[in-house]
């Protein structure tokens, strides 16, 4: 239960998108903001602001601004907190700042595969206290699903495991993420997404971890000509409000807000999750080569990353995420047969 407060792919766009169903002159503003554009969180971004814009009768009036239009992420993260933005899209791993514990959800090995993953985060006894982690700092998580598996986009061929070594992988901001590269001699680098192509460009990095998706849309393909498909870990995303602008809201309309976004995670994980063979194929007319590990250096892969859950979430010194990777550990045990 949700604890009330007290106090195919759109068309990648360049300018905010109003999306209100009834004009009103004393709407209140909704905005939505987010790195990426023309993927499954603009997608999601411009469903919530449609439904939750008809449900409140034009009360609400959302507006999605993709590709960093509102500030990187930290500025929107602060926006947040300071009630200047209203939502933010984003995995949870770039929100470490507001509270660590939210790396757990990058945790390798444990996923069979894409629904699982969605299955094992939205069992209420992870998913509810894993959206509250930011709510003592004015951030309140709305709905959490599956983004898409791990890849690698490089500059030169990663065709084996050796071919790893030396390599700087841009990752995301945790723990975890720098030593999943690091375990095959590679260098993790954490870079804002708008800024990952320009670095690649520049050389500053070889390449990227992170979800074919968003990559292909995101015009990695003109400067890494080689996607490796790992899937050894998830990219989860979620909808992150203010608490502040929330407090703000009638009653009526901040559970309209939180019940219309709770409901999309099914539907979000399964939009995301149809469209991965299509990006797979818009890869390749872009001119890349789309390459799997042998099921020997797979299995090697997965045997070396899989024990880091344990070794850095598990055992960490902060008692919040040894609990928060222990509920996701144990729920996706329990989901594993569904």
């Amino acid at each position: 239960m949700r604890k009330q407060f007290k106090s195919g792919l759109v068309p990648a766009i360049a300018a905010a998108v109003v999306v209100s169903t009834v004009g009103s002159a004393s709407a209140i503003n909704m905005k939505i903001g987010y790195s990426t554009t023309a993927d499954p969180q603009h997608e999601l971004g411009v469903r919530m602001a449609k439904l939750i814009s008809e449900r409140t009768n034009g009360e609400i009036k959302g507006q999605v601004f993709p590709t960093s239009q509102l500030g990187k992420t930290p500025r929107q993260i602060e926006g947040l907190q300071l009630g200047t933005q209203e939502a933010f899209l984003t995995p949870p791993g770039f929100m470490i700042g507001i509270n660590p514990a939210f790396q757990v959800a990058d945790a390798p090995g444990l996923f069979k595969d894409h629904m699982h993953v969605h299955r094992s985060i939205n069992d209420e006894s992870f998913r509810d206290k894993f959206l509250q982690l930011g709510a003592d700092k004015g951030i309140v998580g709305g709905v959490i699903y599956n983004y898409d598996g791990t890849s690698y986009m490089t500059t030169t061929p990663i065709a084996k495991l050796a071919d790893f070594k030396g390599l700087k992988i841009r990752v995301l901001a945790t723990q975890i993420e720098r030593e999943i590269v690091g375990q095959f001699g590679a260098s993790g680098v954490p870079i804002n997404f708008t800024e990952v192509v320009p670095a690649i460009q520049r050389k500053v990095i070889d390449g990227a971890r992170t979800s074919l998706l968003v990559a292909a849309k995101a015009k990695f393909p003109t400067v890494t000509k080689n996607l490796l498909v790992t899937n050894g870990a998830y990219i989860t995303a979620g909808a992150y409000f203010s608490k502040i602008w929330l407090n703000k809201l009638s009653e009526k309309n901040r559970k309209i807000v939180l019940d219309t976004t709770a409901e999309l995670a099914e539907w979000a994980s399964r939009n995301a999750l149809s469209l991965v063979g299509d990006m797979e194929e818009e890869w390749k007319k872009q001119g890349a080569t789309v390459r799997r590990l042998s099921p020997e250096e797979q299995a090697i892969y997965m045997a070396r990353i899989a024990p880091l859950g344990d070794k850095l979430l598990g055992g960490h010194e902060n008692p919040q995420i040894r609990e928060m990777y222990g509920l996701l550990k144990a729920s996706a045990k329990k989901h594993e047969t569904m």
